[in-house]
C-alpha cells in the first residue's frame, strides 16, 4: 500500500553520484570564456512561452481586416505590428526563413557562438527585454561609421515596438564587412549580404538605412524625400509647388558612376558594353582624387534624373542598389551572386517586371537598351513596378524595422540557449557582460 522507504546506503549512493555528476558539470562548462555563467539551456517551458509571445503579437492591431499598408501614412512607422509587417511585406522575410530552416536540425549553441573571434570590425551584442547591449567591439577605422549605423537601425527598430519587453533574448555576432567568411563549420554570423552556399551568414539590413556618409550619402529618410522629389514634386520653403518629372522626359541615358577595382571583372565589361553608345553616361571614379570625385560624382537622387540604371556589384553587393530601385526609372543589372533582403521581390519578366536583367559580359545590354528606347511604354511600365514595389513598399523604413524583429525572432528560434546578461566570474564576483548601448554609443 505504502512504498517501501529508501535505505541510508541507497541515499549516500545517490549522493555520491549526484555530486560527481554536478562537478563534471561545473568544469567541463566552465570552457570557452566561462561559458557557465554566460548562458541558459532553453527549456520546453521556455519555448511555449517564446511561442505564445509571438502569437500574441501576431493577432494584435489588425482587428477587423480592413488595415492595407499605404506609404505616405505607413512607410516611416518603424513600429508595425507583426501582422502588419507580414501583411505589409511577404516577400522580405524570405532568407532569413531560410536560415532559421537550415538550423531547425542542429540548434545554434553557446559554443558554436564562441567559435567565432571578434575580429576587426564585428560586433558581439545581446539584446534582453527588447535592450540592446554591446559585449564586444573590434573597431576598424575604415567601417566604424558601418558600426554605428547598424547598430543604430537594430535600436531603433526595437525602441519603436510596442512589444519590446516581449522579444526573445538573443546574443548575436555581426561584421561591417562587405561579407563574412563562411568556412564550413564556422558560427552563426550577421552580415549585410550573403551566397547561397553561405549556410552559417544571416543577412541584416545594410548600413545605408541610416547613412553612408563615405559616398556623401546622408540619411536614408532624407534621400528618399529628395528622390520623391525628382519624381513626384515636392512643395518647396515658399509655398510654390515644383512639378515633378515625367518619365518620357527623363534622360535617354544609361548611367553608372563607380570605381572599377572593387569588381573589375564586372564593371569592366559593362564599361566595354557601353563604350560609345550614345545612351550611355558610363564614368570610372577614382576615391582617391578629388579633382575626379568633384567633375564625375553623381549625387544619387540626380541619378533619377536618367531614364536608365546600371547596377552593378562590388566585392559583394553594391549599396547603391536600393537607392537606384527608389527612383522611377530603369534598373538594368547583371544576374546577382549577393543576397540582400529585398532581392525577393525583384521580378527580371512578365507584366510584373520591375528591374531589367542583362547576362554577366553585358553582350545583351545594348540590344536590351535599344528595345526599351523604341517601347517607351514598357520601359515606363518597368519604372513604375519599380517604385511601387520597392520605394512604396519593400524599401521603406517601416520594412527595415519589420525585418529587423522578425530577424531576431527567427534567430531566436534556433537558439539552444538564453544569453545570461550578468555572470559570475571566478572569484565570486557578479558583473555585466555587455554595455547599454545608449551608454556605448556616447564612447564610440
Amino acid at each position: 500500500m505504502f512504498a517501501q522507504r529508501p535505505s541510508s546506503r541507497f541515499l549516500a549512493t545517490g549522493a555520491i553520484i549526484s555530486i560527481v555528476a554536478f562537478t563534471f558539470l561545473l568544469l567541463g562548462t566552465r570552457r570557452s570564456r566561462d561559458a557557465a555563467s554566460r548562458y541558459i539551456l532553453k527549456t520546453p517551458s521556455a519555448a511555449s512561452q517564446s511561442q505564445s509571445h509571438c502569437e500574441l503579437d501576431a493577432h494584435a492591431a489588425v482587428s477587423n481586416g480592413s488595415w492595407e499598408f499605404t506609404a505616405a501614412r505607413d512607410g516611416l512607422n518603424h513600429g508595425l505590428s507583426d501582422e502588419q509587417c507580414r501583411m505589409a511585406f511577404p516577400k522580405l522575410f524570405v532568407e532569413v526563413d531560410k536560415s532559421a530552416s537550415l538550423k531547425q536540425e542542429a540548434r545554434i549553441t553557446y559554443q558554436d557562438l564562441n567559435s567565432r573571434e571578434v575580429e576587426d570590425g564585428m560586433v558581439r551584442a545581446i539584446i534582453d527585454k527588447g535592450q540592446l547591449y554591446i559585449v564586444e567591439y573590434a573597431p576598424m577605422p575604415v567601417t566604424a561609421s558601418r558600426a554605428r549605423a547598424t547598430l543604430n537601425s537594430l535600436h531603433r527598430a526595437l525602441v519603436a515596438y510596442p512589444g519590446r519587453d516581449r522579444l526573445p533574448s538573443i546574443e548575436f555576432i555581426f561584421t561591417t564587412e562587405d561579407f563574412a567568411n563562411d568556412p564550413i563549420g564556422k558560427s552563426p554570423v550577421w552580415a549585410y549580404s550573403k551566397r547561397d552556399t553561405d549556410d552559417s551568414v544571416w543577412l541584416m539590413p545594410d548600413f545605408g538605412y541610416w547613412a553612408w556618409p563615405e559616398v556623401q550619402i546622408g540619411p536614408y529618410h532624407e534621400v528618399r524625400r529628395r528622390i520623391a522629389a525628382i519624381d513626384d514634386g515636392e512643395t518647396s520653403e515658399d509655398g510654390s509647388y515644383v512639378p515633378g518629372l515625367r518619365f518620357q522626359d527623363k534622360k535617354k541615358q544609361l548611367v553608372w558612376r563607380g570605381s572599377l577595382a572593387t569588381n573589375p571583372g564586372i564593371r569592366s565589361k559593362l564599361l566595354k558594353s557601353a563604350q560609345s553608345r550614345s545612351w550611355a553616361s558610363v564614368r570610372v571614379i577614382d576615391w582617391d582624387d578629388e579633382n575626379d570625385i568633384r567633375f564625375n560624382l553623381l549625387p544619387i537622387e540626380d541619378h533619377c534624373r536618367y531614364m536608365f540604371l546600371a547596377h552593378t556589384e562590388g566585392r559583394s553587393f553594391s549599396g547603391r542598389g536600393k537607392y537606384l530601385l527608389n527612383c522611377r526609372s530603369v534598373v538594368i543589372s547583371h544576374p546577382l551572386t549577393w543576397r540582400e533582403a529585398h532581392h525577393a521581390a525583384l521580378v527580371s519578366s512578365g507584366p510584373d517586371a520591375n528591374y531589367i536583367e542583362v547576362d554577366n559580359d553585358f553582350a545583351d545590354l545594348p540590344r536590351k537598351v535599344d528595345f526599351l528606347i523604341d517601347n517607351p511604354q514598357i520601359a515606363e511600365r518597368i519604372a513604375a513596378n519599380a517604385v511601387r514595389t520597392f520605394r512604396d513598399r519593400y524599401l521603406t523604413p517601416a520594412a527595415e524595422s519589420c525585418y529587423w524583429r522578425h530577424l531576431v525572432r527567427q534567430y531566436a528560434s534556433v537558439l539552444d540557449f538564453e544569453p545570461v546578461l550578468f555572470a559570475t566570474s571566478r572569484d565570486g564576483k557578479v558583473a555585466p557582460r555587455g554595455v547599454p548601448f545608449e551608454t556605448w554609443l556616447l564612447m564610440n
